[in-house]
């Protein structure tokens, strides 16, 4: 009879639904879902080490364009006590906490007056044994909705002095 009861105690817990992961920062990974459900038209520069390239009007697939920023959501269960906590009225600001080594420096989202985001401001870098990373992604917003954003960034390799810079700007048409 107790095993009887303990199987079903068991059968119940394990089909019982898991519950949503808990978010101790901004839900950023949601937010940018959001604004990247609506395809847009983006007028694009890409500069490489120097070299620019505009390219007019183009339908970005959102996903592609913001995967960088997808890499700022801090939500993830290691980070929990890895940041400090700056925010102010209107101001989300967490920093890396000294002594932690995780590719997400910096993370800024400045509210406007009905707590949508107006201004996005990440940094994120990282090292390993062959390269050396840095990016700072921004986004800029009316309303809700992207006027603008960059990605700009080097990388290196550590044997070598010079860093490959790059820059991505798009202005919503």
């Amino acid at each position: 009879m107790i095993r009887l009861s303990l199987l079903l105690f068991l059968t119940f817990v394990a089909c019982t639904p898991s519950q949503e992961p808990v978010t101790h920062f901004y839900d950023w990974k949601k937010e940018l879902n959001r604004l990247s459900s609506s395809p847009l038209s983006v007028k694009k520069t890409v500069i490489l080490d120097g070299t620019a390239e505009v390219i007019d009007s183009v339908q970005v697939d959102l996903a592609k364009e913001w995967a960088l920023f997808q890499e700022a959501d801090l939500n993830k269960p290691a980070y929990a006590l890895s940041y400090e906590n700056h925010s102010a009225p209107g101001l989300i600001h967490y920093v890396l906490k000294k002594g932690e080594d995780l590719p997400v420096r910096s993370f800024q989202i400045a509210l406007d007056s009905a707590g949508r985001p107006s201004s996005v401001d990440f940094e994120i870098s990282s090292e390993n044994l062959i390269y050396i990373t840095s990016k700072k992604l921004s986004m800029h917003l009316v309303s809700g909705r992207v006027v603008s954003y960059t990605i700009s960034g080097s990388q290196a390799l550590r044997w070598f002095s010079s860093p490959t810079r790059y820059s991505v700007s798009g202005v919503v048409l």
